[in-house]
């Protein structure tokens, strides 16, 4: 199983990038905006995929992000979050040098370089101490940059809702990780049965459990404020769309 394909983010909004959007007030997103947006082509499909998501939520993610939630000292938290960051930011680097922001792509090595030396191999977040603040970046905002569209929506099995193209951006992130190539490629006679890549798929996994502890009570909300959660978290996946499309055209300007 690839990497992208445990990003069960579910409805996180599609871009492993930030939670915020979810932990606002659902009752903002009403059913009568969604006419708002391009129509749900593959309805049919999406929600029954959205139905089976649920469920390996309600039996496995959940849980197991309860337990981690109450069982965890934030100081491991912190460190975990930390870890998580410093392994994506080689990804981001490769991202915004596709975008040609070559300063940004510049601070989010130094950030990794600092981090994996003085913050202990990134279980602390040296680079933001200092005042070098993360700034992460995805394929999909690549995408976007270039000016491509969103295209349909598509809840996909595990991975959870986005878009055509954030879809795509997915499969592209996995192959494109420096991080991930170095694990896959090594000679080392520790990585013969790419072991590392194993201990990647383990990051992947906790960076779930992570996000989805964080997403708790706002997703419990929306399940019991919304006529359709199905359509609100659709919502959701359109309005991010459209605000990291409206950022990048105004940086370009």
């Amino acid at each position: 199983m690839k990497r992208w394909n445990w990003l069960f983010l579910l409805f996180i909004l599609c871009d492993c990038s930030s939670t915020s959007d979810l932990n606002k007030d659902p009752n903002k997103n009403k059913d009568d905006e969604f006419a708002l947006y391009e129509p749900d082509q593959l309805e049919l499909f999406n929600r029954y995929v959205y139905g089976f998501n649920r469920m390996l939520d309600a039996f496995i993610i959940k849980p197991v992000a309860i337990a981690y939630d109450l069982g965890t000292p934030e100081n491991v938290k912190y460190c975990t979050r930390s870890f998580i960051k410093n392994v994506r930011g080689p990804l981001s680097a490769v991202n915004y040098l596709l975008q040609g922001e070559g300063e940004k792509s510049s601070k989010t090595i130094l950030r990794f370089l600092l981090n994996t030396t003085f913050g202990l191999c990134g279980l602390l977040d040296f680079a933001e101490f200092i005042g070098i603040k993360e700034n992460p970046t995805t394929f999909n905002e690549t995408l976007s940059s270039w000016g491509v569209e969103p295209g349909p929506y598509i809840m996909l099995p595990i991975i959870g809702p986005t878009t055509f193209r954030g879809a795509f951006g997915y499969a592209f992130d996995w192959f494109a990780d420096p991080v991930y190539y170095v694990a896959k490629h090594s000679k080392s006679h520790h990585n013969t049965h790419h072991q590392f890549v194993h201990w990647l798929w383990g990051v992947t996994a906790a960076e779930v459990i992570d996000i989805r502890a964080s997403l708790l009570t706002a997703l419990d909300d929306i399940y019991e404020t919304s006529s359709d959660s199905y359509v609100t978290i659709r919502s959701m996946i359109f309005q991010r769309q459209k605000k990291v499309d409206d950022r990048l055209q105004r940086s370009s300007k």
